[in-house]
C-alpha cells in the first residue's frame, strides 16, 4: 500500500512534537515518557521509519502530550485529533472503526455547535476521511506499516 501524504504529515508531525520535547527536557526523558528505548528514539528522530507497535505508543503518547499542550494553547490540530481518533477506535474490529470515527466527530461536531465556536475545519476534513471504513482501516494499516 503507498503512503499518502497526509501519513508522511502525521509521522512528520509526531517526529517534530517529539523532537520539541526532547529539546526541553531530554532524550531519555522522552523516550521514558513514549515507552521506547531513547536509541530508538533518537533514530526516529533521525528520520527512521517507526514500525506499528512503535508507531502506536508515539500517537498514544502525543494525544497525551498535546492534551497538556492544549491546556495551555486552547487549540487542537487536524493531526493531534486524527492521532486522537486513531487511538480510540484501534481496538475496534476494523469492519466497525468507520462508524465509532464517525459518531465521535458527530460528537465534536455537536459540541463546537452547542458552545457557539465555529467548527475548527479538521472536524469535517477528518470526518470525511473517516467515513469509509474502508479508508480508514487503508489509513491506519499504512500508518501501522511506517
Amino acid at each position: 500500500m503507498t503512503q499518502t501524504s497526509g501519513d508522511e504529515q502525521t509521522v512528520q508531525h509526531l517526529r517534530e512534537m517529539a523532537a520539541a520535547r526532547v529539546e526541553s527536557t531530554s532524550l531519555r526523558g522522552v523516550a521514558r515518557e513514549i515507552g521506547m528505548s531513547p536509541t530508538g528514539l533518537k533514530k526516529f528522530l533521525m528520520g527512521t521509519a517507526p514500525y506499528s507497535p512503535t508507531l502506536r505508543r508515539l500517537r498514544k503518547w502525543a494525544v497525551r502530550y498535546a492534551a497538556n499542550v492544549t491546556l495551555a494553547s486552547d487549540q487542537v490540530g487536524r493531526t493531534t485529533a486524527h492521532a486522537a481518533v486513531a487511538v480510540l477506535t484501534e481496538g475496534f474490529l476494523p469492519s466497525a472503526r468507520g462508524a465509532a470515527a464517525d459518531a465521535i466527530f458527530s460528537a465534536v461536531a455537536r459540541g463546537f455547535d452547542a458552545s457557539g465556536l465555529a467548527r475548527p475545519q479538521w472536524v469535517g476534513e477528518l470526518r470525511e476521511a473517516f467515513a469509509d471504513a474502508e479508508r480508514f482501516e487503508s489509513m491506519m494499516v499504512t500508518l501501522e506499516r511506517r
